[in-house]
């Protein structure tokens, strides 16, 4: 009798163990994803790559694009299992971190909400050709990244938000614990809005399984 007591001390201690471990299993993300499964998986606001605001009418989103997504799209159906066009691609893209913000107005792009022709023609420029005036980034060693290069997606009203993809030179992110987003007023009453991004969520973000690669 008197040794039963250590004996459920032991199996409690076995118990606690064992649920840490299955914690850490089910904890643990996925390392490789179709390209479907991943852009899913970036748009989850619960892992860490996506970050929204509402301001008023106004919603302003930031969401990281993994280099996988981007090599993914330029890939055809024939190259997707080709691993020397894969890895010419990563080089390509793999010296910047990506980002998009979408602007949207009572679920509509912002741009086509404007007030007027006269603002819109505004936005369109800036937009087109001026964010970098607007956007950069500040990491936690009080770094700033500019921006290097954007593209504004022109859909024409027959998207749901207006989107612009941001490059940024990674180099100075490395080793940081994050990175944020910064985007200051442009003209749709935003003020200015911050997204932080852990590093280590983007560092640790899956990758595409390029042969499996689905369309």
């Amino acid at each position: 009798m008197l040794t039963t007591p250590c004996k459920f001390s032991y199996s409690f201690k076995e118990f606690q163990i064992l649920i840490l471990l299955l914690f850490f299993v089910v904890a643990c993300q996925p390392a490789s994803l179709t390209e479907k499964e991943l852009t899913t998986f970036v748009n989850d606001e619960s892992n860490g790559l996506c970050k929204k605001n509402n301001i008023g009418e106004m919603e302003v989103k930031v969401t990281y694009r993994p280099t996988d997504l981007l090599v993914a799209r330029e890939l055809t159906t024939e190259q997707a299992a080709d691993t020397a066009k894969i890895r010419v691609l990563k080089k390509k893209y793999g010296k910047y971190l990506y980002f998009i913000l979408s602007l949207s107005k009572n679920n509509k792009e912002a741009l086509h909400q404007a007030d007027g022709f006269s603002q819109y023609s505004e936005l369109v420029q800036t937009l087109s050709f001026r964010m970098g005036e607007y956007v950069n980034l500040t990491t936690a060693a009080s770094d700033t990244i500019p921006v290097g290069d954007f593209i504004l997606d022109r859909t024409y009203g027959l998207s749901s938000a207006t989107n612009m993809l941001f490059a940024f030179n990674k180099e100075k992110s490395s080793g940081k614990e994050w990175v944020q987003f910064n985007l200051n007023e442009l003209g749709l009453g935003t003020g200015n809005v911050r997204f932080r991004f852990l590093m280590k969520n983007v560092t640790n973000a899956p990758h595409v399984i390029f042969s499996t690669k689905e369309k």
